[in-house]
């Protein structure tokens, strides 16, 4: 299973979950998990869909000309809320062609395509799980496919080019790995120390991150990944409290080659998971941004003040896959976990609180800001930025002011 475009996919958050911005994903609904006010962003806020990874079905093939499509082909979707890659890689066997596509910003690999024609002129393939198509025309010299990827009514213009052996365009790459009995999936790009970190929140990973990662890969190394349960991960040891999270991704960063030191970047209640990262392992962290994260003293305030609002919340989570059912088990410990962590000194601290959020009543958004300005408060040499007219996901609603904040990051840490 993989989440949405985006972690919070279309639904972004806020207010446009009716409209389906994303592709490759054939639904997004809201969830009564936002009833707790953004301490967790729902499995992935819009909801998983289950899409067989693996081998692809055996398709038809009409070619009549030298052109030959066997191997990998790769292009940019634009699709609004993110410009996706997508790598359809292509492989003769017996005189049948076989396809499986990736989405690696999605942390998706080996998406089945159910059938592949190919003409003198043309390629054609169908994905019945996402109800989505593509059909291209091949350039004079076979290098390129220039067609239209179609899913459920929509349209987004998408060219394929072939890619050489050397040809890695220094994208990202997805690379699973074992932390101990069962496996995370990464995402991993981009050159430079430190290296940049990204958590998703509550039930989220890797597609949380499809808006920025890119673009911060172009000046840092850059890792996101799936939680053990989320995404392509395997699920793990319970319980799924921070402590436990944070030793996972410890152990994931340096069997994957990633050294320290790191810039954390935690949103919603990855806020949660990187401050105790940084308390376990406080030599190996040089900064810290959180974009409207959780906070312990807010879940206080929600167990006296809303307590009925967390009940329904729960009941709903308990309805979701389990890897989401095991991170809700354990929220409780990993705030307490968080409350005991201290910023390590010395390191850099910038949180971006977002000021709008349907999902949330006036009130208790004004209590949500105050307790980030109350904790930031505590560390030392921190800065707040309260982020106008956005919702709860920042990076999605204002993907450059992410950016730029985890450059201006990495520029005083250099």
């Amino acid at each position: 299973m993989i989440a949405d475009v985006s972690g919070m996919g279309n639904c972004r958050g806020t207010e446009d979950g009716a409209q389906l911005s994303s592709v490759l994903y054939p639904s997004c609904r809201r969830e009564s998990y936002e009833a707790i006010y953004g301490v967790r962003n729902g499995p992935g806020s819009c909801s998983s869909i289950g899409v067989k990874s693996g081998g692809g079905f055996r398709g038809t093939q009409e070619q009549t000309a030298p052109v030959k499509p066997e191997g990998d082909w790769r292009g940019t979707l634009d699709a609004g809320v993110a410009k996706l890659d997508l790598i359809l890689h292509v492989v003769r066997k017996n005189d049948t062609l076989t396809a499986t596509l990736d989405s690696p910003d999605q942390g998706a690999t080996g998406l089945a395509v159910d059938a592949i024609t190919v003409s003198d002129k043309s390629l054609r393939f169908g994905m019945k799980s996402l109800g989505a198509d593509f059909e291209g025309v091949f350039s004079s010299d076979g290098s390129q496919i220039e067609g239209t990827f179609r899913q459920q009514g929509q349209r987004f213009p998408l060219t394929l080019k072939r890619v050489g052996g050397n040809d890695s365009q220094g994208s990202l790459t997805l690379q699973k790995v074992d932390v101990g009995g069962h496996s995370l999936n990464l995402l991993i790009g981009g050159q430079g120390s430190p290296a940049v970190v990204f958590e998703g929140g509550f039930g989220a990973g890797i597609a949380s991150w499809s808006t920025v990662q890119k673009e911060v890969a172009a000046f840092a190394r850059t890792v996101s990944y799936d939680r053990a349960g989320l995404g392509q991960s395997e699920l793990g040891p319970k319980p799924r409290s921070a402590k436990q999270i944070a030793t996972e991704l410890h152990t994931a960063l340096e069997k994957a080659g990633v050294k320290p030191p790191y810039v954390l970047v935690g949103h919603s209640f990855g806020g949660i998971y990187v401050r105790v990262f940084a308390e376990r392992y406080p030599k190996e962290v040089a900064g810290m941004v959180l974009l409207d994260p959780s906070q312990e003293s807010f879940n206080d305030w929600l167990k006296k003040n809303q307590p009925a609002r967390l009940k329904d919340a729960h009941a709903q989570i308990a309805r979701a896959p389990e890897g989401v059912r095991a991170e809700d088990a354990a929220t409780d410990a990993s705030y307490e976990e968080a409350r005991a962590a201290m910023a390590p000194p010395g390191i850099l601290v910038i949180l971006l609180t977002a000021t709008e959020d349907e999902t949330m009543p006036a009130d208790a958004r004004r209590v949500w800001i105050e307790k980030h300005k109350k904790w930031i408060a505590t560390v030392p040499g921190a800065k707040h930025i309260v982020v106008e007219k956005t919702g709860h996901f920042i990076q999605a609603q204002q993907p450059k002011r992410v950016i730029d904040t985890i450059r201006q990051t990495l520029s005083q840490i250099r």
